[in-house]
């Protein structure tokens, strides 16, 4: 298991058949602790042929950094301790991948009401897997899942925040919403109260190249076009497509910690 959090950098590289996944986290210009964490696996863990995660901590003086790395290291234990399940259909896949997440919500949960250093502390969590051409997608909170090909870039996952739910409800425009003050209000986490509500989604994989999960130092400081250019600017070099990303973002303000994790996919039907 690799796991990289509460660090000030750390870059991760796994590759397996058609999968390349490279990961780094970085604190940002403005933070003093890291929060962020991120876990790359592309041999198998439990049923599941690889395994990709970026988690947002957030609350108190040490919860934000130990939400982050408990709820990794406890979904990961969720899989491993549950490798003997028979993946029949894509459901069984995605509800694996639910109840992993429940399950580090309840160990959030519990550790906060047991220590009072820990009362509030939550997480964001975006966790995927591939298998054969299709992405199995499980999130809460604003990290952020893209799907890219040198023709656009798709936001797969919808942010849970209080800005999001202002411009859906059309009280904001798109403009508005980068620099709205509340933009980084998140209305969902992981292990804030005793129940979770979670994403769950199903993606074709036949015509992505890239996947990109990504914490919000990095979409804060950056357009989507701009990684889309930085992204086919340093095509095949993945790891200067991470450094990057992560170059721009802090050039821009480096206003929070910065994680990503970028997978490429080889052989792309057309």
């Amino acid at each position: 298991m690799q796991l990289v959090g509460n660090c000030v950098t750390g870059i991760l590289k796994s590759e397996v058949n058609s999968v390349i996944a490279i990961g780094k986290v970085d604190i940002g210009k403005k933070r003093k602790k890291n929060e962020d964490g991120l876990f790359i696996l592309n041999t198998s863990i439990g049923a599941l042929p690889n395994l990709y995660i970026v988690a947002d901590g957030m609350g108190g003086h040490k919860g934000g950094g130990t939400a982050s790395k408990l709820a990794i290291e406890c979904f990961c234990s969720y899989i491993e301790e549950h490798e003997t399940l028979e993946m029949k259909t894509r459901e069984d896949i995605i509800r694996l991948l639910k109840m992993g997440i429940l399950h580090a919500n309840h160990m959030i949960y519990e550790q906060a009401m047991q220590d009072e250093n820990y009362k509030g502390m939550g997480t964001t969590f975006t966790v995927a897997t591939v298998i054969g051409d299709v992405l199995y997608l499980a999130h809460v909170g604003d990290t952020r899942l893209y799907l890219i090909n040198r023709n656009s870039i798709f936001q797969a996952t919808t942010d849970h925040s209080l800005v999001q739910e202002m411009l859906t409800q059309g009280y904001i425009s798109e403009n508005e919403l980068k620099e709205h003050p509340q933009r980084h209000i998140i209305t969902r986490a992981v292990g804030t109260y005793e129940k979770v509500k979670i994403d769950t989604l199903m993606y074709d994989m036949n015509k992505v190249e890239y996947i990109i999960l990504c914490s919000d130092g990095l979409t804060s400081m950056i357009t989507d076009s701009v990684i889309h250019k930085i992204v086919y600017d340093y095509e095949e070099d993945l790891e200067k497509i991470v450094d990057s990303l992560i170059q721009e973002a802090n050039e821009q303000g480096g206003l929070d910690n910065i994680a990503v994790v970028i997978a490429k996919k080889y052989e792309v039907s057309e």
